[in-house]
């Protein structure tokens, strides 16, 4: 298990870290417009650059890190298969995906984590349940030289979204056993998106991405206070001559919350027999009251912070939610 590592989330609007040298840090930063654009670093040079100037401000010694990648940016999937050896497992993975992938399959990446491996009366194993994801190996060769050219940081591991979201429940339900078959979701609310991951347990079913997020709060506090878009998100950010109480963010909240509620209803009748018991509210809109108390209003489903899921250490500090990903790659990490 490493000492110190450093959990790297990458969002559209901002770069989230969590730092574990003698406890937990975690840290937040706005990025520069046209940084990042549909979940892809645009700029590798800047981003390197930027990564290293946080570095040294905020006096990172740690060197390794593990990147949550967008679900844009990776295939995952849960995968049931044979007991089999590693070398069979290479071999059979790509099946599993030929029906998802576009083009050439040594394109992809491909990686996996044993979830359960079940084994008969006598104890022969005889069934593999996995998790398995495939980033793009552009993907994955360009997060490493990002991270490592100027940035100063040693990449070990990159994780698709949805197996961070599977890190932090897999931790919670060995806490609490009692809850290893209910269904939640993880709402996150981005800067370009809404991400909302449907789990059983620890155990990742489905996920849906709305074309929504604090942008289109941006771009309702631009146009209501004439300013640069930039601009508004920085009255968002410290809700400015009570902005975030306009009309104007109001419909957005609505907009939002009529999506969520949409994909919330389709997951419980898709699972007829077994409704969603919690909502685990997480990233930048996690940190709106405003938006946090129109979704109560609106979903029956009970909503939480993710900080529940989160180890103590990082579950008190005030933008745990914004950095919850990079607390799960942090783990993740930690566990190798």
């Amino acid at each position: 298990m490493a000492n110190s590592f450093v959990g790297i989330d990458v969002g559209n609007g901002s770069l989230k870290l969590a730092v574990r040298e003698a406890g937990v840090h975690l840290v937040s930063n706005r990025l520069p417009e046209n940084m990042v654009s549909s979940d892809d670093v645009v700029a590798p040079e800047t981003m390197a650059e930027f990564l290293r100037g946080i570095r040294d401000k905020e006096q990172i010694k740690a060197r390794d890190c593990a990147v949550v990648l967008a679900e844009s940016n990776a295939y995952f999937r849960h995968v049931t298969l044979p007991a089999m050896t590693i070398e069979e497992l290479k071999l059979n993975l790509p099946y599993e995906f030929r029906d998802y992938i576009d083009g050439d399959p040594t394109d992809y990446v491909y990686d996996y984590v044993v979830d359960q491996l079940v084994k008969d009366e006598s104890g022969k194993p005889v069934r593999l349940e996995l998790y398995a994801g495939l980033p793009r190996a552009r993907t994955s060769s360009r997060t490493s030289a990002t991270c490592s050219r100027k940035a100063g940081f040693r990449l070990k591991v990159v994780i698709p979204a949805q197996m961070a979201y599977a890190n932090l429940m897999r931790g919670y339900v060995e806490a609490n056993p009692a809850d290893v078959d209910r269904n939640v979701v993880f709402v996150n609310i981005g800067f370009s998106n809404v991400s909302i991951a449907l789990f059983q347990g620890a155990r990742y079913q489905a996920s849906r991405v709305i074309d929504l997020g604090c942008r289109d709060l941006d771009r309702a506090i631009a146009d209501l206070k004439g300013i640069d878009r930039y601009t508004a998100s920085s009255y968002k950010e410290s809700n400015f001559e009570g902005v975030l109480d306009s009309v104007e963010c109001q419909q957005v909240y609505d907009r939002i919350c009529i999506e969520v509620n949409k994909v919330v209803n389709f997951y419980n009748f898709s699972n007829p027999d077994k409704d969603i018991e919690a909502l685990y509210l997480l990233g930048g809109g996690a940190q709106i009251p405003q938006l946090a108390s129109a979704l109560g209003s609106a979903i029956s489903v009970p909503i939480e912070s993710v900080s529940k899921l989160l180890p103590i250490e990082a579950a008190d500090q005030p933008n745990s939610p914004v950095c919850a990903l990079a607390i799960a790659a942090m783990l993740e990490a930690e566990a190798m």
